[in-house]
């Protein structure tokens, strides 16, 4: 009987912290530079790693020898709180961001929602936010295949570097 309770705990203790590992992962995408830069298009790939069931971080590198962009992402959800969606919202808000749809509306930041509209819009999706090592900046937006899966269950995306160039993602 001793064994067999202790074996019980063994194997909680185990399913716990295996629960609770990090996840890690890939995504492929394709760069399309910023025009008039002379830099063909080129295979991306983008690096993740989870820090809980919603947020975690992102990196890649565009080019040889390129700018890392580095940053955390967020799915957004109705229970996300205000200090977690905060930092992406201001992201978004930036002008050296051109939008991103051709009528000159960005269809993932609206001025005037305010973070709680926001969050509720955005429902299941991820944002990104990423810094560069040469003073750049990039944001992502993800649809997921499966909002109860996450980020390994599948998606596409794309993100935009603010010199002009779009990375359109797949995973």
């Amino acid at each position: 009987m001793f064994w067999t309770n202790a074996l019980l705990v063994l194997c909680s203790l185990a399913l716990t912290v295996c629960a609770s590992s990090p996840q890690t992962g890939i995504m492929a995408a394709d760069w399309t530079p910023q025009a008039g830069s002379g830099i063909p298009r080129q295979k991306v790939t983008i690096a993740w790693e989870s820090g809980t069931s919603s947020t975690g971080n992102m990196t890649f590198t565009l080019g040889r020898g390129g700018q890392r962009y580095i940053g955390s992402y967020l799915m957004i959800e109705k229970t996300a709180s205000h200090v977690e969606v905060q930092p992406f919202y201001d992201i978004w808000d930036t002008g050296s961001f051109d939008p991103w749809s051709s009528a000159r509306g960005d269809r993932w930041f609206e001025p005037g929602w305010g973070v709680s509209a926001w969050v509720e819009h955005y429902d299941g999706h991820v944002v990104v936010g990423l810094h560069g090592d040469r003073d750049g900046n990039a944001r992502c937006y993800f649809t997921l295949a499966n909002t109860e899966v996450g980020i390994p269950g599948g998606g596409t995306g794309k993100c935009q570097v603010d010199d002009g160039g779009y990375l359109d993602v797949r995973f």
